[in-house]
Order: structure tokens, then C-alpha cells, then sequence
């Protein structure tokens, strides 16, 4: 069974030319992506924090700012995947309710640095939560030897993606 982008499950059997499980393989990944995107859109809507999952991604790379100097617009945009303009909308409407902090770079004027406060700390790293915690209800559903197996799989698979992307080939 195969989940459309809709959500609409779709029992087509794979086409005759599928070698190897190929297409099967294919939908389990589309199947799991859309489960993951409910399971978040399900926490989101849920929570307290009042974050969305775009301002998430957005403001993900600041958590790994332990120096607390701030993070360029430009980078926290390329790591989210969305235009500089988009995040800078998004980060003006975030500053507007204490998550971050802009700020001129001391040593380049043309760069705006951002800082998460300590409310959007708190909020960030409650969300972060939210959704491991589950994930690990899922997750925990698998022996840990299952659990192994299939982070392997899963990175090798990204990596696989990446590199289709890219156009390079190991």
C-alpha cells in the first residue's frame, strides 16, 4: 500500500519493471516521510511553545551557537533550506515575541547575527523534547538490535538521497 501525498492510500501493485523491490522500497520511504510529517504536524499543534516546525528548522543551528556570539541570517536560512528573505520575515516575527535577538556583527556591518533568548531556549528546547519524546515511543517499539540496524540503513539512505542530489557517486 502506497500513501499518496494527500494521505490517500494507494494499493496499485508496483509496475513489472520494478527490479529488486525497488518501487516497493520507494513508497515504504514516501509512506514513512508522510507519517513523519503528521507525527510533527501532531506535536506542533499540540504544544505550548508556540512554535511552528518552519521556525524550528529555522532556529535548529542555534542550539549548536555555545559560544552564544549569534548565527548569520544567511546560514541559519541555507541549514532550514528556505530563501534569506523568507527567514529574515520569519526571525522579525520571532524577535516580535522574545524567541531571538538580532544584532549588527561588530565586524560586518551587512551582517545581521541572530541569538536565541532565554525564553526562546526554553521554548526551542521544549519542543525538541516534545518530539523525541514521540519519537521514542515509536522508536522504542524496536529491539535495539532493530534499532541499530535501521539508524545504519537510515543514514545510509540519506547519504544515497544527498548524493543523488548532488550528482556525485561513491
Amino acid at each position: 500500500m502506497r500513501e499518496t501525498s494527500k494521505g490517500v492510500a494507494d494499493d496499485s501493485p508496483a509496475p513489472a519493471s520494478d527490479q529488486g523491490g525497488i518501487e516497493e522500497l520507494a513508497r515504504a520511504a514516501d509512506q514513512l516521510f508522510y507519517a513523519m510529517r503528521r507525527s510533527r504536524a501532531a506535536t506542533v499543534g499540540r504544544s505550548a511553545t508556540g512554535l511552528s516546525m518552519a521556525q524550528l528548522a529555522l532556529l535548529d543551528l542555534l542550539t549548536e551557537d555555545s559560544r552564544g556570539a549569534g548565527l548569520p541570517v544567511s546560514k541559519l536560512a541555507a541549514n532550514a533550506d528556505i530563501s534569506v528573505p523568507t527567514a529574515t520575515r520569519m526571525l522579525k516575527q520571532l524577535e516580535a515575541h522574545g524567541v531571538i535577538t538580532r544584532r549588527r556583527s561588530d565586524q560586518d556591518e551587512r551582517q545581521v547575527l541572530i541569538r536565541l533568548t532565554d525564553d526562546g531556549t526554553r521554548r526551542l528546547t521544549a519542543m525538541r523534547t516534545e518530539l523525541r519524546t514521540r519519537q521514542a515511543q515509536a522508536l522504542s517499539r524496536f529491539t535495539p538490535q532493530e534499532r541499530h540496524a535501521l539508524t545504519a540503513r537510515l543514514h545510509q539512505l540519506a547519504g544515497l538521497i544527498t548524493d543523488t542530489m548532488t550528482g556525485t557517486d561513491h
